[in-house]
């Protein structure tokens, strides 16, 4: 009798052995089978169901100068409600961009005027918009199927050497302030300016770091030189971010992108790098021709969003590559995942900032799916899709208030 069990035993495991072997590669024989279709399917249920947070979207300097209603399809620019509805965009943070000509008050003037605009389309359309200052913010605003609109400032020169600016900033919603922009300013070098005045932060840029600690205002190192970065690492407590950067590796010699060692470093202190769509700043080619695009704008006095702007680069791009693609976009989210790991990126596009410089296939903010498409096509799993839509900014972002917090508990106690 023994033996007939021990027979039967044996059968019944290689029964289930044999099986196993049959069934477990047939199933996964049916994921890797999926089609475009069913994962371009896949791709928009994941941009319906989540949160998508966008970290540097330049709307409102567009429609200060060429009103416009962005509850509805607008002409021109990147971004508008519908659009923004179609690609599952949830989270624009709204820039206050500083041209870096400008004097102190003329800076303030036009961050008042940012900021009366966004408040503007919450009042009017509040069952649509809403300021968001905090992640709690944008998680209730998202429960309640309404656009969060969170501000932010690309320049710091508004702030003049008056650190009490810092307070009024955090009072009106300002969640990040860029240092600079194209020049060095009184805070720091600019990574597109050859005068390094600094060497990195000023002695006032240095305060300036401790004030936003203080705040919970995240400093945003995009456009900073790499001294600056490394300074910032080591004077802040708090993690820093790069809002819309992408990587060195793909551009030899670009500054404007963050080299691995800064990568690998701004994770290390629990920061985050958000992958800036700009073609020029994706590939090397597209950056040598949108450059030579660029510098025949300025020399002939043209508006690149005229119509003889638009002209010419269209007639350019004929015989030019002057856009990038979605792959690219992934290529540069894979190589941080792999330097950093994929708790340390994100997506922080430049739309309505970049000039002709969007991606063939991500011409505006309806294009989130088209960046999800290609992460499920390289086997990444919703969870860590998710992590890259949004939930890495708001770890970051949640971080750097919960330290301002602690900040405020030591000084009580």
């Amino acid at each position: 009798m023994k033996t007939v069990k021990f027979i039967k035993r044996i059968t019944l495991i290689n029964i289930i052995t044999i099986l196993l072997f049959v069934i477990l590669p047939s199933c996964i024989s049916k994921v890797k089978e999926k089609t475009d279709e069913e994962l371009k399917e896949m791709a928009l249920k994941i941009c319906e169901n989540n949160i998508i947070l966008d970290s540097h979207i330049d709307w409102p300097e567009k429609y200060l100068f060429f009103p416009e209603d962005i509850s509805g399809k607008t002409l021109k620019g990147d971004f508008d409600l519908v659009r923004a509805k179609k690609g599952g965009l949830n989270v624009a943070l709204s820039v206050a961009y500083i041209n870096s000509n400008y004097e102190v008050d003329e800076g303030r003037i036009l961050v008042d005027s940012v900021i009366k605009l966004v408040a503007g389309f919450t009042k009017t359309y509040p069952d649509k918009f809403a300021i968001a200052k905090n992640p709690d913010n944008i998680k209730k605003n998202f429960t309640n199927n309404l656009f969060s609109l969170p501000l932010c400032l690309e320049n710091g020169t508004p702030i003049g050497d008056d650190l009490g600016y810092l307070k009024y900033l955090k009072r009106q919603g300002i969640v990040y302030i860029t240092l600079n922009h194209d020049k060095a300013n009184q805070i720091s070098d600019s990574n597109f300016d050859k005068n390094r005045k600094w060497h990195g932060l000023s002695p006032f840029g240095l305060e300036m770091i401790k004030e936003m600690n203080n705040l919970g205002i995240m400093i945003d190192i995009s456009h900073s030189t790499d001294s600056t970065v490394f300074q910032s690492l080591r004077y802040s407590i708090a993690p820093i971010v790069a809002t819309h950067s992408s990587c060195r590796y793909f551009t030899p010699g670009l500054e404007r992108n963050l080299s691995d060692t800064l990568i690998k470093a701004i994770a290390d202190k629990n920061g985050i790098v958000m992958v800036n769509l700009c073609s020029m700043f994706l590939d090397s080619i597209c950056m040598k021709n949108c450059s030579y695009l660029l510098d025949w704008y300025r020399s002939n006095k043209i508006n690149m969003d005229s119509e003889e702007g638009i002209e010419f680069a269209r007639k350019y791009e004929e015989t030019h590559t002057i856009k990038s693609n979605s792959k690219q976009v992934v290529d540069h989210i894979e190589h941080i995942i792999q330097i950093a790991g994929i708790d340390y990126v994100g997506i922080g596009s430049d739309y309505d900032g970049m000039g002709p410089s969007q991606p063939i296939d991500l011409p505006d903010v309806s294009s989130y799916p088209t960046i999800v498409f290609e992460l499920l096509k390289r086997g990444y799993t919703e969870e860590n899709i998710k992590k890259i839509l949004s939930d890495n900014f708001l770890r970051v972002w949640n971080k750097v208030i919960e330290i301002a917090d602690s900040l405020h508990k030591d000084l009580a106690n």
